[in-house]
């Protein structure tokens, strides 16, 4: 794994560490059984991924302690939501991109942290590794386009907003991120922490099946935007968590819709 460049720390302090055994056996082989037992969720996740679970919100499962592993591991954070993806070779996945499409919910969403954990060892090309970009040109680049989601999401909320073109990676920066990205060796259990800021793909799969298990975290002072949460849920974006936050936070908002 490349060493973390310094200007990362003012921006995103644990973006591109790697955990090693964040999760034991006996937790995997728990948290395993109940996300089998799931059905495929109802979203675009589950158009690009074998099986795609948006916010099984299976964290909360005392028996399984992640919440309490989370607290020890980043006693500044708490988890929001989570998500479960199977990968096989027939899935696309996802190209280099940016994760507010369907989380742009905080005032400072560069602050939202994943933890992104194989559930099967992802050593080598081919078995559906998960790739980063931290080379600061690239970063820069993934601010504008976290720009270009959220203006997307308050034009939802309130059409008087100017359209704006919409933000597309050219051939040029692409081959600057394949070129820039970096690739860590996992085992199962193992965790990769990085920023929903920042571009990452996943890469992958020639054959069986990869496993990951997805949680996102936010700083527990973090503050949430009404426009946004709103814009989410016209969207049909990640309900689960958006209705939970306007319950909270908003609840004046559930009365207008």
């Amino acid at each position: 794994m490349h060493s973390r460049p310094d200007y990362l720390k003012n921006i995103s302090p644990h973006h591109g560490e790697v955990i090693r055994d964040l999760l034991s056996q006996e937790t995997r082989d728990k948290l395993v059984a109940k996300l089998d037992a799931m059905p495929n969720g109802e979203t675009w996740y589950a158009d690009i991924y074998n099986k795609a679970i948006y916010g099984p919100m299976v964290f909360r499962d005392e028996e399984l302690d992640i919440v309490e592993i989370i607290e020890e591991l980043l006693p500044e954070y708490r988890i929001l939501a989570d998500l479960y993806l199977e990968k096989t070779p027939s899935d696309q996945g996802f190209p280099f991109h940016t994760d507010f499409d369907s989380i742009g919910f905080m005032e400072h969403p560069e602050d939202m942290l994943t933890v992104w954990i194989p559930l099967t060892p992802v050593h080598e090309a081919g078995s559906g590794q998960l790739s980063i970009v931290m080379e600061e040109g690239a970063v820069r680049l993934s601010l504008i386009r976290e720009a270009n989601q959220l203006h997307s999401l308050v034009r939802i909320v309130d059409p008087s907003v100017p359209e704006h073109v919409p933000f597309q990676i050219t051939q040029q920066e692409y081959d600057y991120l394949e070129r820039s990205k970096v690739t860590p060796s996992l085992d199962a259990g193992d965790a990769l922490l990085f920023c929903n800021a920042f571009f990452h793909k996943s890469e992958n799969v020639h054959q069986g099946k990869r496993t990951a298990y997805i949680l996102r975290l936010v700083p527990k002072d973090a503050k949430f935007s009404r426009t946004r949460l709103l814009g989410l849920k016209m969207l049909g974006q990640n309900l689960a968590v958006v209705n939970e936050l306007l319950e909270q936070h908003y609840p004046d908002a559930l009365e207008t819709l």
